[in-house]
């Protein structure tokens, strides 16, 4: 059964999220995830995993956007007389790839952590360099302050959703000390002393509605998506009951016929019929009892011809033991029949007159028919006086040769 539950995950229809990251990963950014993202989840994962495959294809994505961005900030280091700005600007590009080896290993946090590190480093070296290095802050730096929100989409983006509230919540105090304390220029310094509320209330606004507006929308989306993937699994589940149930159905019916078969199949044997078969395949649940039952027939089969084969044996035996025995009660009787002969002869040629005694000739065969013949005959003679007399060269010749018994 477990082999059949496996079966039936694997081929079920591919989910609507599967699709997506398939396309992902053979879309124009496909050789840039397979090299930086984690890898491509099976269509059988849990949510779980299937999320953690997409916040690190986002993570993959917004590295190449991140450093694509301080890439082209480049030619404008190499032009200003200042050359720190290039020098400033690995130090991100180093800590985003370094996040790109914590995302490719799976390590999500870590690399958003990077991330939001990297960007955080780069405007704030863009803000300080300038404001230590060439007199204070200018209006030119201002609206480095509002590049923070880089910040802010990525963290909402990669991190859990409510981190960009404490984000925006540290962008505003940050901002706030470095306007009031850091050095300032003339120039920047009566601007603040005409429109500094203005100043301060732009930077405070615009970090709250950054937080807070994608904070809702994250949180939306991600709601939306696990609403998405908690569908997606109980459509794949209803299909997999379907199908449970289908299978179900099927062994069923193979068990009702597997059972009917076999069924018949004693009936044949309680019948006598022993070349009965179970005639079940292996595509039937029930085909290895088939299998030992037919191997069993097989052998009563074997071994009712063995027995009818020694019945047949016994027969002969019983035939032959009983012509042995009557060959042997014949020739026991011819020996007897024999003795009494040879007694008759010896008999008669003691005799003088031709009379034999019947009692002292019985010996229960035919030879007594013969001595009661003669003991008839001799009676119905004539006497002495009367009857020829029989040559004394007869008499001690004994009988003559064609009367007398002839010798197996």
């Amino acid at each position: 059964m477990m082999d059949t539950n496996v079966r039936l995950v694997s081929d079920s229809p591919p989910r609507g999220n599967d699709q997506l990251i398939r396309l992902a990963y053979r879309g124009p950014l496909g050789w840039w995830y397979r090299l930086t993202a984690p890898a491509q989840p099976p269509e059988t994962a849990s949510l779980t995993v299937r999320e953690l495959a997409r916040r690190g294809r986002l993570t993959s994505a917004t590295l190449l956007v991140v450093i694509l961005l301080v890439l082209a900030a480049y030619p404008i280091a190499f032009l200003t007389p200042n050359h720190v700005l290039a020098i400033v600007l690995l130090i991100p590009i180093l800590i985003d790839t370094v996040a790109l080896f914590f995302n490719r290993a799976g390590k999500i946090a870590i690399a958003g952590v990077l991330v939001v590190v990297g960007i955080e480093v780069g405007i704030g070296l863009s803000i300080l360099g300038p404001a230590l290095s060439g007199g204070g802050l200018t209006t030119y730096i201002l609206p480095q302050f509002d590049l923070l929100v880089q910040a802010d989409f990525v963290a909402v983006s990669l991190l859990r959703p409510r981190s960009v509230i404490w984000l925006a919540g540290l962008h505003i105090v940050l901002s706030v000390l470095a306007i009031t304390f850091l050095p300032r220029t003339p120039e920047f310094a009566q601007m603040l002393s005409v429109n500094g509320y203005e100043v301060y209330l732009r930077l405070i606004t615009l970090q709250i509605i950054v937080a807070f507006v994608t904070f809702l929308w994250v949180t939306g989306a991600q709601q939306a998506i696990q609403r998405a993937d908690r569908a997606e699994e109980i459509a794949a589940l209803e299909q997999r009951e379907i199908e449970q149930q289908q299978l179900q159905i099927e062994q069923k019916q193979q068990l009702d016929t597997g059972i009917q078969f076999i069924l018949q199949t004693h009936v044949q044997v309680a019948n006598g019929n022993f070349a009965a078969r179970a005639p079940l395949g292996k595509e039937n649940m029930l085909w290895q009892i088939a299998y030992s039952l037919n191997n069993l027939l097989a052998r009563l089969q074997s071994y009712s011809q063995m027995l009818s084969q020694y019945q047949h044996m016994q027969e002969e035996n019983y035939r032959l033991h009983n012509a042995l025995q009557s060959n042997t009660t014949a020739q026991h009787e011819l020996q007897r029949t024999r003795v009494a002969a040879t007694r008759l002869i010896e008999l008669l040629k003691q005799s003088q007159d031709g009379r034999i005694p019947t009692s002292t000739v019985r010996s229960g065969t035919v030879i007594d028919a013969v001595v009661t013949q003669l003991s008839n005959s001799t009676s119905s003679l004539p006497t002495s006086e009367q009857r020829p007399i029989i040559p004394q060269r007869t008499r001690e010749q004994g009988i003559p040769k064609n009367t007398r018994p002839m010798n197996n």
